[in-house]
């Protein structure tokens, strides 16, 4: 199978950069963005409704983070992600996130098939979609 390279050039260097902090400034946008509903939201309804105090800003905050690692944990959990389909890398199969397991007593079966069969199809399918 042949590999398409993509060289790193200064251009693509600043692109990625201009990415990462893009995606950091974003992250941080949303983050105040979320401590300010959850304020307004709280010294709206909770004061009226339980007789509970108003919140600050940074209390609020707090309160996201504190329901992000009671609820949420701190990794990657399903959902519809996109993956780089065409990754040398098929062990993502084996992962139970991904909604897919192999029990240990069929991981032979599966390797030898992956070996056999489905590196070939994978590989195919991986061209094809270069050439889209």
């Amino acid at each position: 199978m042949k590999h398409m390279k993509k060289h790193l050039t200064v251009h693509n260097i600043f692109r990625i950069i201009a990415w990462v902090i893009g995606g950091v400034l974003l992250a941080v946008l949303i983050a105040f963005l979320f401590g300010l509903a959850v304020m307004y939201l709280w010294n709206w309804l909770i004061p009226a409704i339980f007789g509970l105090g108003e919140i600050t800003y940074w209390q609020a905050f707090g309160i996201v983070v504190l329901a992000k690692l009671l609820f949420g944990g701190l990794g990657h959990h399903g959902g519809d992600h996109h993956h780089d389909t065409c990754r040398d890398d098929h062990s993502r199969f084996e992962k139970k996130e991904n909604g897919y397991t192999i029990p240990e007593e069929r991981m032979e079966e599966y390797e030898e098939f992956w070996d056999a069969e489905g590196k070939e199809a994978f590989e195919k399918y991986c061209e094809k979609k270069e050439t889209e």
